[in-house]
């Protein structure tokens, strides 16, 4: 079921707060200085201002298009089509710049776009006194979320960015913050966000899919986890399991304990007609029959994505990008995930059986199956999905050693027992293993499970090993993308000697 369309009020009030928008979010116009007497004055508009603010993740730079692009392509999780060309190109084999690559410069742009959008609705909707106070405070603890949702994906891809808040929408030109402030920044906003945010199900039925306490502790957990402070990240989880809202989908829910069922269920967490299950944290939502929007600069409407169509079957979509082989290769050749996950030999495909050896492996996540898809999209995107919690729960257990690494396999197996429920095609771990090779089996399991969702580049980078696992990456270089050259052209606060990443 489809849940916050972002109706006409949200898109007036984007051109409300954002008339004259540019690529840059240094040249927007001050999104204070139109509507605080005029336009925030009832609930409706409170939620359009934030509404604002959730649209910009379906924008074309973000989870519309490019991010999906920028990290599957760079995390090595897709080889290329003969219409693999361009940009892409440059993602997969790490040749970029600061500019010229849209999958890099379009997301810092929408990135800070969903920054002062969120600002805006912080300053104004938390200064409104004639609605009732319980919808406010939720109005400005969603916006809170979002923006540091933001804040992580600007400080993981780009390793820091200018801090606005705020205390500083003056400011035309700040200057770029460190990591480390940023990472504040980000659990200020996430703590905050959570102890005010309802939990899964609190909201309306016609709200499902808002931000949530459990989305924001979720992403407070991997901000910790991204940052090395384990326990942190494990109290954070901890919050988000103890909530008792969330499973994984299981073969149980679907008929009983067999290796269909567990396809099946697995299936249903990247299905378009299913979305906001048991499993989701935090998905970022798309309805169809509203058009793709081509615009990069966030200001028209655009609530289906194109993922589908980019990553579709040969002959049927844009097929821009196939599984990589060696991801292919790493599942083991009767993993029930090689059917929930890709179309392959045992396929079937718009009622027929699937012209595997015409076509070779095609990626099934977010796909129809009994048809071609369109550029309509309204398969929802994972941000955070229940498995990812879990994973990285495992991994903050058994980055603490002792007998925390025990715990942290056990979670691993409860992945793999959604898998294969039999027991018969993936054993149990051995919980008694050692930390080295707990981890070793985390990293497997992480890749299994959760290819193409964006988290394998940001996995490898943490990790260490990209360098090591990539012919085209460069240490010291590609652990992040460059700062768009714009930015740093547009801003006199920042230059390329001082604020450039190295190597760009």
């Amino acid at each position: 079921m489809k849940r916050i369309t972002l109706i006409t009020l949200s898109l007036v009030v984007t051109a409300l707060l954002y008339a004259g928008c540019t690529d840059s979010f240094l040249q927007k116009s001050d999104s204070n200085s139109v509507n605080s007497d005029t336009f925030y004055q009832t609930e409706a508009q409170a939620l359009a201002s934030v509404n604002s603010a959730y649209a910009m993740l379906q924008a074309h730079g973000l989870w519309g298009r490019s991010i999906f692009f920028m990290l599957d392509f760079a995390g090595q999780e897709v080889g290329t089509t003969g219409n693999t060309q361009g940009p892409p190109l440059e993602l997969l084999n790490h040749n970029y710049g600061p500019s010229g690559n849209t999958h890099i410069t379009t997301p810092w742009d929408n990135l800070y776009d969903m920054i002062s959008k969120a600002n805006s609705t912080i300053l104004n909707v938390g200064q409104m006194e004639d609605i009732d106070t319980a919808v406010r405070d939720r109005v400005v603890a969603e916006a809170t979320f979002l923006r540091g949702l933001a804040y992580f994906y600007i400080n993981a891809i780009y390793g820091g960015g200018p801090l606005r808040l705020v205390e500083n929408l003056d400011e035309l030109h700040t200057p770029r913050a460190s990591e480390e402030e940023i990472w504040t920044q980000v659990e200020t906003d996430l703590s905050a966000a959570a102890g005010v945010l309802p939990q899964k199900g609190g909201y309306p039925a016609a709200q499902e899919g808002r931000a949530t306490s459990g989305a924001a502790y979720a992403l407070l957990g991997k901000a910790h986890l991204y940052q090395e402070e384990y326990s942190d990240a494990e109290t954070a989880f901890q919050q988000v399991i103890d909530q008792g809202v969330y499973d994984l989908e299981r073969a149980s829910d679907y008929g009983g304990n067999t290796i269909d069922n567990a396809i099946q269920a697995m299936r249903w967490n990247h299905h378009p007609d299913e979305n906001n299950n048991k499993e989701a944290v935090f998905e970022v939502q798309f309805k169809s029959g509203t058009g793709f929007g081509w615009s990069t600069d966030g200001t028209g409407r655009n609530e289906t994505s194109i993922r589908p169509q980019e990553y579709g079957v040969d002959g049927f979509a844009f097929y821009n990008a196939v599984p990589a082989q060696d991801l292919i290769n790493a599942y083991d050749s009767d993993d029930p995930r090689l059917e929930a996950f890709y179309f392959g030999p045992n396929s079937t495909y718009r009622g027929q059986p699937y012209d595997f050896a015409g076509k070779g492996w095609a990626w099934k996540k977010y796909q129809k199956t009994d048809e071609a898809e369109n550029s309509e999209s309204d398969a929802n995107m994972d941000v955070i999905r229940y498995a990812d919690v879990l994973l990285m729960m495992a991994e903050a257990k058994i980055m603490q050693g002792g007998a925390k690494v025990a715990e942290g396999i056990e979670l691993i197996n409860e992945i793999r027992r959604r898998a294969d429920p039999t027991g018969n095609i993936l054993a149990d771990r051995d919980t008694n293993a050692g930390q080295n090779q707990a981890f070793d089996w985390l990293v497997l399991e992480r890749r299994l499970e959760l290819a193409g969702e964006q988290t394998r580049f940001f996995d490898m980078v943490r990790w260490g090993m990209a360098a090591d696992e990539w012919d085209s990456f460069q240490a010291g270089k590609h652990e992040v993308f460059p700062i768009p050259q714009e930015e740093i052209n547009a801003n006199t606060e920042m230059t390329d000697e001082e604020d450039q990443n190295p190597g760009y």
